[in-house]
């Protein structure tokens, strides 16, 4: 076996056995920081647990970045932000040397800024890995070879290995983010057993960098927030964002010697940006600043990934990094018309690193990528793994009842405008609940949105939900381009869509500026228990879509096992949870006291 493990942003752990997938857990799940950046040690410590894991059954264990990420926390990364937005006097005369030292010398030469990068990495990494050891070494993994591979060489693996269209046809592979391994975008060519690098952007020009600066700017939490201000843009009145979308592009753009690469026309490196953006757009309304950024985002992605076309000829298409989880983006990928085929990888932020980086490993150590198997991202432990603890803690406060056929009464449940938590099989890895870990309602009904919004998810008001639409009737509802028809991530959430005239059936995930929606199209062989669930609601109400939302309370990750949901059910205005064969109520107070 293979263990994997991204140690940064989101951090989390991957088993990888014979090329396929066997298990992912974040570590968010364990500690319940959202988001979590350092060592996944809760993580590894239960996979070893439930895998038996140790120097005899663990191959190798490979790490998703060339050098481990300084050590920070959520705090640090949004105090990062803080310090830049000052001016550098300002700064200085508060005793930030190290914000004032980045700044200068993010405003250095390209070269020479990439050198001093490098040696920074390299003399870190020497204590971190040292740290790294000891750590494996107190979850007995001592003495396991390490492995470490290039930040987006994972992101281009996860995305090639696991979604494919086959091995025999070439593929161009695109990576974009914040910045990894002093890289922030990759260009691969890729086919067969290989990955060949044909360009690669420095850190510092950076069209992650850009979005996260601009989420701060706009009061909201940079490497978590992004897509609020995707779902914002719609509201934007056409031609407000065309002066917001002009400036962006004095900030950063293809390089003109090389379009596989990006170049920023300011001095200072993207992530140091926020005073520019601060004065930029310091009398700029929000939906125009959300609008423009996003327009200039879809525009320079689609030529990027066009001269990669024209160079090479190649039409297939896969992409992975933070920049690719923009929906709408993705959206205007599949549309154009020199694609052919084209795939996303679920939740592509960091914490899918480690996904690509044990495939890496399997095909480098003598495995064919023909193994390689990837099906889906219902990774993680099962529901009722700790169904006896619940019962005995939760006894005098939920009542818990078999029920013979689950997503039968779930259907009736929602049929008649009843909201549901579900929790069932194993969990989802990533950003999206994709039915195991949901909270599901009717999506005719748009004031639904209102109602979820009040029982438990305080989502901000302009952001739909997503419907999850079953494939045999997916195109009642969605025009689904030619270039996704064939893939994997249909199923993922990872696309939004044009509706059609029977969006007034799912009108709770529509998005009522633009009319598009973030649907998740559900497949049979996918998961056969949600697939069955849409059935039986479509049987009752003629309508084959249901609305999906993960769940967890405001701010916090996803529910794990049975424990978590009820927890969140008493914390919460939620009446129903449904976790595997099991209906939890809450116990009234006659119920209590009798």
């Amino acid at each position: 076996m293979i263990l994997g493990i991204n140690e940064g942003i989101d951090a989390a752990v991957v088993l990888c056995r014979n090329g396929r997938i066997i298990f992912a857990l974040q570590e968010e799940r364990l500690n319940g920081q959202k988001g979590y950046i350092g060592f996944p040690v809760q993580a590894v410590a239960y996979c070893s647990r439930a895998f038996s894991l140790h120097a005899g059954n663990v191959s190798h264990v490979c790490f998703s970045n060339l050098h481990s990420p300084p050590n920070e926390t959520r705090a640090d990364l949004l105090g990062y932000y803080a310090r830049s937005l000052s001016p550098w006097y300002e700064g200085l005369a508060a005793g930030d040397v190290r914000g004032v030292t980045r700044l200068i010398s993010s405003c250095i030469p390209t070269s020479a800024e990439s050198a001093l990068t490098k040696w920074r990495l390299e003399r870190r990494s020497v204590g971190q890995n040292k740290i790294v050891e000891h750590k494996l070494a107190n979850l007995g993994l001592d003495g396991v070879p390490i492995q470490r591979y290039h930040h987006h060489s994972n992101h281009a693996a996860s995305a090639y290995y696991g979604l494919r269209k086959n091995g025999e046809a070439p593929h161009l592979v695109f990576t974009s983010d914040g910045g990894g391994d002093d890289a922030c975008s990759h260009v691969y060519l890729a086919q067969g057993e290989s990955l060949r690098l044909i360009a690669s952007t420095p850190s510092g020009h950076s069209l992650g960098n850009l979005y996260a600066c601009t989420t701060y700017l706009m009061g909201m939490r940079p490497h978590e927030h992004e897509y609020k201000l995707m779902g914002l843009a719609p509201y934007c009145k056409v031609g407000q964002a065309d002066v917001v979308k002009k400036r962006f592009s004095t900030y950063l753009d293809l390089d003109p010697r090389n379009p596989l690469c990006f170049k920023r026309m300011i001095p200072e490196r993207t992530s140091m940006i926020l005073p520019r953006l601060a004065t930029d757009f310091s009398c700029v309304r929000f939906d125009a600043l959300a609008a423009g950024l996003q327009d200039f985002t879809e525009e320079l992605l689609l030529r990027w990934i066009s001269s990669a076309i024209e160079q090479t000829g190649v039409k297939n298409i896969l992409v992975a990094g933070g920049v690719f989880m923009n929906v709408k983006a993705n959206k205007r990928i599949a549309e154009f018309p020199a694609v052919e085929f084209f795939e996303v990888f679920p939740s592509c932020g960091d914490e899918t690193l480690p996904f690509g980086a044990v495939w890496q490993c399997h095909v480098q150590n003598g495995g064919i990528s023909t193994e390689i198997k990837f099906d889906g991202m219902c990774l993680g432990p099962e529901a009722t793994l700790d169904v006896a603890e619940a019962k005995r803690r939760y006894a005098e406060r939920v009542q818990i009842e078999h029920v013979e056929d689950p997503e039968a009464k779930i259907a009736e449940l929602l049929a008649v405008g009843h909201v549901v938590a579900r929790c069932t099989g194993p969990m989802e890895f990533g950003a999206r609940g994709l039915g195991n870990r949901s909270i599901l309602a009717d999506p005719s009904h748009p004031q639904v949105v209102g109602t979820i919004n009040r029982l438990i998810k305080r989502r901000d008001f302009w952001m739909p939900f997503a419907p999850a639409i079953l494939e045999e009737k997916a195109d009642d509802y969605v025009r689904i381009p030619e270039s996704l028809r064939h893939g994997k991530s249909l199923c993922s959430m990872m696309h939004a869509f044009d509706t059609t005239a029977r969006r007034q059936e799912l009108i709770a995930g529509v998005h009522p500026a633009d009319g598009t929606a973030r649907a998740q199209i559900v497949r049979q062989h996918d998961n056969p228990r949600f697939h069955s669930l849409i059935t039986h609601f479509g049987r009752l109400t003629g309508r084959w879509a249901i609305l999906n939302t993960s769940f967890n309370l405001h701010g916090s990750p996803m529910v794990m096992g049975l424990c978590d949901a009820i927890d969140v059910l008493l914390a919460s205005d939620l009446q129903y949870l449904v976790a595997d064969h099991y209906l939890v109520t809450k116990r009234t107070m006659t119920q209590r006291d009798s």
